[in-house]
């Protein structure tokens, strides 16, 4: 994998990099691999958390769910900045309230910091362990105006 990614960026490095994040272990192993790149590249690194407005059939408070949803991020948000910290690579964390598409969130945050490569997992917190590839991962893929490496 380390070989191909060198491949992609072969020439100009990439100046930002965002990093889409949902506390899931695949997510946090994309985090890891976009912190290795944009220390080699010396990019900057953006990690950024989407709550997406709960489901229709939500029965709480909303104000509850995006209070716990923000609580829960904040916490693992504090592993991504010490591992950003343990390469002296300075980042930049976001989390993101109430969104009605995660997918459009996270390319219109892209868009607006001029992202060149995003990073993100195969799959992130969905109920179905056996779907290789994650609704947003692939949504990504098709809506991004810039490259996205999807890491398993």
């Amino acid at each position: 994998m380390r070989e191909e990614t060198r491949a992609m960026s072969a020439g100009a490095p990439f100046r930002r990099i965002l990093v889409a994040v949902d506390g899931s272990d695949v997510s946090m192993r994309a985090m890891a691999h976009a912190v290795r790149m944009a220390k080699e590249e010396g990019s900057e690194l953006y990690v950024v958390h989407v709550v997406p407005s709960p489901p229709f059939e939500y029965q709480g408070e909303v104000a509850d769910y995006f209070d716990q949803a923000r609580a829960s991020a904040a916490r693992w948000m504090k592993s991504v900045e010490s591992e950003a910290a343990k390469r002296s690579l300075a980042v930049r964390t976001e989390i993101i309230v109430g969104a009605s598409s995660v997918v459009d969130t996270i390319v219109g945050y892209a868009d607006a910091i001029s992202c060149e490569l995003i990073v993100t997992g195969t799959r992130g917190r969905t109920p179905s362990a056996h779907v290789l590839v994650g609704s947003v991962a692939i949504g990504l893929v098709q809506a991004a105006t810039c490259p996205v490496l999807v890491v398993r």
